[in-house]
């Protein structure tokens, strides 16, 4: 009965991986040429359709970002502000560490004690 049953399986799993053995191969002699000239001209037909589309989109976004940039006076002007801003916070932050400690009165917690 156990030999039968082996002999039924092992048939089985054999006969599954011919199957698979001859599909893999039909499929790279014969079906993969055909889908990848079918995905590939798929591919072409978009660019020809919409490539010239998203090409004049993206030179008028280029186009209308650089009329946006403010001028040169502009642009000078917030250069100087922003440098600015940022010594007088560093002047400040030196002010800040300049200064002597406060000294501490007789019987605070923080006493050396």
């Amino acid at each position: 009965m156990a030999h039968t049953l082996l002999t039924i399986i092992a048939t089985a799993l054999l006969s599954s991986l011919l199957t698979l053995g001859i599909a893999h191969y039909i499929f790279q002699k014969r079906v993969k040429s055909r889908y990848e000239q079918g995905v590939q001209d798929a591919i072409d037909k978009f660019k020809e359709e919409v490539g010239p589309e998203i090409e004049a989109r993206v030179k008028r976004g280029v186009m209308e970002g650089f009329k946006s940039l403010p001028s040169r006076e502009i642009l000078r002007d917030t250069t100087r502000t922003i440098a600015k801003t940022g010594l007088d916070i560093m002047g400040d932050s030196f002010k800040m560490a300049k200064r002597p400690p406060r000294s501490r009165r007789p019987g605070t917690p923080l006493d050396d004690d």
